[in-house]
């Protein structure tokens, strides 16, 4: 399967732009959907949502 297909994960919000006021929801529960639809959208497309995120994401210091 070609990587063109599969769709970019959503962004994660910046730790900054959550209020920090209990909101329900709050900023990171709308991300945490978003991530959980594109996933379930990857894993159709015969993909693996957790190794496309792990090679995305910029290795630990």
């Amino acid at each position: 399967m070609s990587t063109a297909s599969i769709p970019p994960p959503p962004t994660r919000p910046h730790e900054d732009e959550c209020c920090r006021r209990g909101c329900d929801p709050c900023i990171f529960d709308y991300y945490d959907r978003a991530l959980d639809r594109w996933s379930e959208r990857v894993r159709k497309l015969g993909a693996d949502p957790d190794a496309i995120l792990r090679e995305l994401s910029p290795p630990a210091p």
